[in-house]
């Protein structure tokens, strides 16, 4: 039933062709950007997990001070 509703739709074979042209620009665009990298920048992105991140909390002193405690 859906072929038969597919194929009375005037222009519907560009469809494929457009989905296809557009995922093949994507991938090669893609994989120039890929082997395009220099090594120094996929080193700095393959050590991100390993790098430790500075502290976001902040210290017990600098809570306290927050609430309106003492300080010591």
């Amino acid at each position: 039933m859906y072929k038969e509703v597919l194929r009375t739709i005037a222009g519907i074979e560009v469809f494929p062709l457009l989905s296809l042209f557009v995922f093949l620009t994507v991938f090669v665009v893609m994989l120039v950007w890929v082997v395009s990298l220099d090594q120094a920048r996929l080193s700095r992105y393959a050590n991100l997990p390993l790098e430790e991140e500075p502290d976001a909390t902040p210290d017990v002193s600098t809570r306290a001070a927050a609430r309106g405690g003492v300080q010591s």
